[in-house]
């Protein structure tokens, strides 16, 4: 791997809508950034809804009226996505008009799919023709979630729900554009930003970024002639890794043991009441918003089994049962055909990040792509779907496409 950083993303000139210093392109980059800084406003409207997925809509919208039968912008990793998330809306529909779910929670259901397409869609306009407008919107996203975080006072003192968050998009994107030394430093910044975040208590988040950082600092060494040290440093960070997420698990213990335990009981009662309600209802599901006195009885009865208290909420969550693994939450919701976008998404990501991590040229993509892939697979198994996560699940999804149109051109120019 040279010193020099590359970008491995270079339009095909028929797909070039415009020059790169186009007022068109500059548009782009312009929303992208303005849509990114807005991320952390909030307004009501049968729930939290993001002033971002407003902007997104909109974009969604003009795409949807002026490339409609371009074939072109309904590439094959977008059409299929869609086409999932297609059976995953009509599912739910299907299942809420069934068991009668209430009108509020219906258009809830509804409108939380609805916009996830719609932010999927706005962010493949605005970054399909070039990708560097993903960091744009990744770097005006995290800014913009800092200074909110700042301003009320949420940034070291509920570091998991604040700061971490943003501060990882802004490293994960700005470390990498170092001149010559992005391709190494990038990696590295990501291993030190994982480090913080386990030691001030956001194990998922540091865990997400140690990973990808060891592998792709691994990959740094991936030259032929250097191929054996490759494979020797790579089994050397992942036992360092190993050792030093341990060490600041136990070094953290006693002052974070009794937050996590609670965590460790509200994710498990969560997981366990939801996998009873799919056990029960496989194929229809319980309906959107589901929560009825029983669900609600056993979460109540597994949390107290694991810490002897009823459990009660915490100031960042609320404190009735909710599934929290979006594939189980769909499932739960919706019925097995409820899953059906996000067992795709699953199966994608998987692919994509084998293939961006271990394969992919690195470049000053590869740290974000690799944690935002990371990441996204923790939130399909281990997190709920709803507020942000419907921005980072279109994130994720663009970033997928992104990648696969990549290996698709590599795939025809290498056959040419």
């Amino acid at each position: 791997m040279g010193s020099t950083v590359r970008l491995a993303f270079v339009p095909e000139p028929r797909y070039a809508l415009s020059k790169p210093s186009s007022p068109a392109c500059l548009g782009h980059k312009i929303a992208a950034a303005v849509i990114g800084l807005s991320t952390p406003v909030q307004l009501q409207w049968f729930g939290v809804l993001y002033a971002s997925e407003i902007l997104l809509a909109m974009v969604a919208v003009w795409a949807l009226a002026t490339h409609l039968t371009d074939s072109h912008f309904w590439r094959r990793p977008v059409v299929t996505l869609l086409c999932f998330l297609g059976v995953t809306v009509l599912a739910y529909m299907a299942t809420d008009l069934t068991l009668g779910t209430d009108s509020q929670n219906l258009l809830r259901g509804c409108a939380r799919n609805v916009f996830l397409g719609s932010n999927f869609v706005g962010l493949y306009f605005l970054c399909r023709r070039n990708p560097a407008n993903v960091l744009v919107y990744a770097v005006a996203s995290g800014a913009g979630m800092l200074a909110f975080f700042l301003l009320r006072g949420q940034g070291i003192e509920d570091w998991k729900f604040g700061a971490a968050t943003p501060v990882t998009l802004l490293v994960g994107c700005l470390a990498p554009l170092v001149p010559r030394r992005g391709v190494w430093l990038g990696p590295l910044a990501l291993i030190a930003t994982g480090l913080l975040h386990l030691s001030l208590d956001s194990r998922e988040i540091g865990g997400s970024c140690l990973l990808a950082g060891v592998l792709l600092l691994a990959r740094c060494t991936s030259l032929p002639q250097l191929r054996m040290l490759s494979q020797a440093m790579l089994g050397g960070l992942a036992i360092a890794a190993v050792c030093v997420f341990l060490y600041l698990g136990l070094l953290t213990g006693e002052e974070y043991g009794a937050r996590r335990n609670l965590s460790n009981a509200w994710r498990t009662a969560s997981l366990m009441t939801a996998a009873m309600g799919i056990a029960e209802s496989p194929w229809i599901g319980n309906g959107s918003q589901a929560n009825t006195f029983e669900f609600q009885s056993r979460y109540d009865s597994i949390f107290a089994d694991r810490t002897g208290t009823r459990y009660r909420g915490l100031p960042t969550d609320t404190s009735t049962f909710s599934p929290h693994s979006q594939i189980l939450q769909a499932w739960f919701e919706a019925g097995i055909l409820g899953a059906a976008f996000f067992l795709c998404l699953g199966w994608k990501l998987v692919r994509a990040a084998r293939w961006c991590i271990f394969s992919r040229r690195l470049d000053v993509f590869s740290v974000l792509f690799s944690y935002g892939l990371l990441r996204a697979l923790w939130h399909l198994a281990f997190s709920p779907f709803a507020g942000l996560a419907r921005l980072d699940v279109a994130l994720a999804a663009v970033i997928v496409v992104l990648l696969e149109l990549e290996q698709s051109r590599r795939c025809r120019i290498a056959a040419a």
